[in-house]
């Protein structure tokens, strides 16, 4: 079972998840949450002891970053990968709120991502293949939507079940809503969390799966998404070694969970 850590919502190890050759993710190696900057420094050196993780790869936007910071890891000596995510419209310059409009609003923003910038979103599996990297922790704001679509890219292409990336992205609901009320008092979103509908506080598996049904539709599927965008089989073979193991001894079951 994943330990929690005050002030750190959304925090789970991506480990154990079943691919659809009968294999599953290792524990350890990949992990996901919020954002770190509400750990306390008892809180951020328990992690790091626990996880081992050498990196943060953040998908903040920079004046994100700026205006919130990382809490202590930065004092903690853990790497810090900034990997920002174009997200598009926003509500003003300075601020990271951006529409979520529509009658499916969380997946036209997922897919707002790609629009935006495909390559900026799929070169994350790159920066898991270099140096030191590994075990790492991939972080956004809430750890929901751009870590949501970072992780299920990812694990769609090393062939993790779709059943299995859809309940990991909605295993922490209560986690989500905090993170959402925790919004108004954090510089980049303010007041102007409140434009964001209801749908936004939610995390359900069928919004995963719609997103990448229309990945499908789209883009001829994740691979060829990969592909398109400078990621070829080469990395999705050295990413599968990296993060995938024979060991089925541990074989979890999330969508039963």
């Amino acid at each position: 079972m994943t330990v929690t850590y005050t002030g750190l919502l959304g925090f789970r190890d991506v480990g154990g998840l079943r691919t659809n050759d009968g294999r599953r993710v290792r524990d350890g190696v990949l992990f996901r949450s919020g954002t770190p900057q509400f750990l306390d420094e008892e809180s951020a050196r328990a992690l790091i002891s626990h996880t081992g993780i050498r990196a943060t790869i953040d998908l903040r936007l920079p004046h994100e970053v700026a205006a919130e910071g990382r809490g202590p890891l930065d004092e903690l000596r853990v790497r810090h990968i900034p990997h920002p995510f174009s997200i598009g419209d926003r509500v003003a310059e300075d601020s990271a709120v951006a529409p979520m409009n529509g009658d499916d609003p969380l997946v036209n923003r997922y897919l707002k991502y790609l629009t935006e910038d495909a390559a900026g979103v799929v070169s994350l599996i790159t920066r898991l293949l270099e140096p030191d990297v590994l075990p790492v922790l991939v972080h956004c704001t809430v750890g929901k939507d751009r870590t949501g679509v970072a992780i299920a890219l990812l694990l769609d292409a090393i062939g993790v079940l779709r059943d299995d990336i859809a309940a990991d992205y909605a295993a922490a609901p209560d986690d989500v809503a905090a993170s959402m009320r925790r919004l108004r008092q954090m510089t980049s979103y303010g007041t102007a969390a409140d434009l964001y509908p209801p749908a936004a506080w939610t995390a359900p598996p069928d919004a995963m799966e719609r997103f990448l049904d229309t990945v499908d539709q789209r883009y001829g599927g994740v691979p060829a998404l990969l592909r398109n965008n400078g990621i070829g089989p080469g990395e999705i073979l050295r990413l599968t070694e990296l993060l995938i193991t024979d060991d089925r001894a541990r074989s979890k079951n999330i969508a039963c969970e």
